[in-house]
């Protein structure tokens, strides 16, 4: 009797090579649909053109070189602090720097810079009522930003008499006048500090009346006395060569003075030298007479003045001169094609320009030239250390040499290269962008005399420049509508809702992840009249994703648009990031890339904070929104 066979054995094996064969062809043709799936992520999409306005020539785009490694956190910087007032066993000295809230360059120059720093001086108080209470600045960025990174930096916040526009002189006077408004104000300060684990106070009272001089030295005595005795530090601020002033009692109370050795000319005095050289040291000696080294800290310099010339001053509406940061100044010297010079006697550069109404500018500036020639000669004389004014306003070079103790040529050849700064040139109105240029460092050379370690001359052979933003679209009486992130099940159709009762159109900057998960109302937008624009499709941190992460998260919402509605939509609103007027050069740094792909950058300059407000706070009433 024959074995039998299972029925489907196939003993040629034809059926098994014929299902390989299948299975084969399945497999490549299925890789190949994976090729052209991420081969259409990373192609870059052809989207129309806009016809925009054009005010300047095309972009030019300067390689960018890859970022060094960061500098290691300058070490001892605890220490440094810890030991003020006290003679240190060898010489260090102090790096500390001014910061302010209201310009947000500083916070962009502090987050490139901490490293190199020992103490922040944020200007975070004010005292400015006769009653000695103290109000405090909150700076929800500054700090967000601290504990996000993990920097550990030490603070000496400072207090002043300035209330946003004016010194309070009078209210000052007031102030330091009565027992009981002193001792309020010293508790304050000291809880303060305690309370922020900050390491002291630095004191700023400016313009301080020669009448009301003895009652300061008895509020620095207070409020060194109980700071001392809550194991803080304290700081004064003190103008140069000022008679008024008795600055060996004030560096016998305080840990240290800050002595402001700059503002030779002023806002208000005519053109000269910010702080010509000769006019710094000889500052700085007469005060060595009076306060020793060890406790004496300068401060430096970095920003320009601007004068204007030919304004009688019974027409003066405000000072004859505005303050301007380095890189402002660069760009106002670019744009009038002016020649910066070196002053042969001050050592401080400047040059003149003719504004649109045909009048005479003088700008004075200091730059990292001049804080070299400041920084050797203080150091020179052994004081204590140096205070940048300010972060934000500085010449970026002046980093590379501010930590050379005994710098050589090689040390001082690296201010031939000048950064870019931090400001933006913007131009026009509006919150259609177009970048015309990015960023570009300048160069510079300069003659430097050994037999008195100072740079005597120096000229720029190319100006620094930071990015150049076209602004367009301002209407006057007009806005845009724009919403964001969607669409939303909740809100969107209730818009949408109010938006055709009202005729009103809109523009919608969707992600696509939400898109995709709602295509009824991707189309509902799209049928009834209004705008799409990409807002990626994750929405990730804009400023935190690399250019192949970005590249993929337009192109998949792009894909997903075109599939859906048949469009390519070529507005761009970046997520997170820039959602208000942009004010650093880190802010954009991403931009000039979906530009290059053709999408038109759109801002959103008025921002309801409908989502909340900065530092967690609960969002403003509808009221208020609308």
């Amino acid at each position: 009797m024959n074995e039998r066979k299972p029925i489907f054995y196939d003993e040629q094996q034809r059926r098994w090579r014929g299902t390989r064969r299948a299975l084969e062809i399945s497999g490549g043709i299925f890789t190949l649909v994976l090729v052209i799936f991420f081969f259409n992520l990373i192609r870059k999409p052809e989207l129309p053109g806009l016809l925009l306005p054009e005010t300047r020539p095309g972009l030019h785009a300067v390689r960018q070189k890859h970022r060094a490694k960061p500098t290691p956190v300058r070490t001892g910087r605890k220490r440094r602090v810890a030991t003020l007032g006290k003679i240190p066993e060898q010489y260090n000295p102090l790096r500390a720097a001014f910061y302010v809230s209201w310009d947000a360059t500083s916070l962009a120059s502090l987050q490139q810079h901490y490293r190199d720093l020992d103490l922040l001086i944020p200007e975070a108080l004010h005292a400015v009522s006769p009653d000695g209470s103290l109000d405090v600045e909150t700076d929800a960025k500054l700090s967000a930003w601290m504990q996000a990174s993990g920097v550990e930096l030490p603070v000496m916040s400072l207090v002043n008499n300035y209330d946003g526009k004016v010194w309070r002189t009078r209210e000052l006077a007031a102030l330091l006048k009565q027992p009981e408004s002193r001792q309020r104000l010293v508790e304050q300060l000291i809880q303060f500090a305690t309370d922020a684990h900050q390491s002291g106070i630095v004191v700023d009272f400016e313009e301080v009346p020669t009448a009301s001089q003895a009652h300061f030295r008895q509020f620095v005595e207070e409020l060194a006395a109980g700071l001392h005795d809550a194991k803080l530090k304290l700081m004064v601020t003190l103008p140069a060569a000022d008679p008024d002033y008795d600055y060996a009692y004030f560096a016998r109370q305080a840990d240290a003075i800050i002595l402001m050795d700059y503002d030779q000319h002023w806002l208000t005095s005519s053109p000269g030298p910010i702080a010509a050289q000769d006019w710094y040291l000889r500052n700085l000696n007469e005060t060595l007479s009076k306060v020793p080294a060890e406790k004496l800290v300068v401060a430096i310099a970095n920003y320009a003045y601007d004068w204007t010339e030919g304004v009688p001053r019974r027409y003066q509406k405000e000072p004859p001169a505005r303050s301007a940061s380095f890189q402002q100044a660069i760009v106002t010297a670019i744009e009038s094609e002016a020649s910066v010079e070196f002053d042969p006697d001050a050592l401080n550069p400047h040059f003149s320009y003719y504004d649109e109404k045909n009048r005479v500018h003088r700008v004075w500036l200091l730059d990292g030239v001049t804080a070299y020639n400041q920084v050797r000669a203080a150091e020179g004389l052994g004081v204590r250390g140096t205070a940048l004014w300010r972060l934000g306003s500085e010449d970026p070079s002046l980093w590379s040499i501010w930590d050379a103790t005994q710098p050589d040529d090689s040390a001082r050849a690296k201010l031939n290269e000048v950064p870019p700064g931090y400001d933006l040139v913007l131009e026009g109105a509006g919150d259609i962008w177009r970048i015309e240029a990015t960023p570009k460092p300048g160069r510079r050379s300069f003659r430097y005399d050994s037999s008195t370690d100072t740079i005597v001359d120096e000229s720029f052979e190319a100006y620094p420049f930071s990015y150049r933003i076209d602004q367009v679209g301002a209407a006057k009486g007009k806005i845009a509508i724009s919403f964001d992130d969607g669409p939303d099940p909740r809100f969107t159709p209730r818009i949408l809702d109010i938006l055709k009762e009202n005729q009103v159109p809109a523009t919608f900057f969707l992600t696509g992840i939400e898109a995709s998960n709602f295509p009824a109302l991707l189309r509902r937008i799209y049928a009834e009249g209004h705008e799409i624009g990409n807002h990626t499709y994750t929405h990730p941190h804009f400023d935190q994703i690399s250019r192949p992460q970005l590249s993929i998260e337009l192109n998949l919402t792009e894909r997903l648009l075109e599939s859906r509605l048949g469009i390519k939509t070529i507005l761009f609103r970046p997520p997170y990031g820039v959602d208000h007027q942009p004010e650093t050069a880190d802010e954009i740094a991403q931009l000039p890339f979906p530009q290059s792909l053709g999408y038109v950058i759109i801002g959103s300059k008025i921002d309801p904070h409908d989502w909340g407000e900065p530092g967690g706070k609960a969002p403003p009433p509808a009221e208020v929104i609308a």
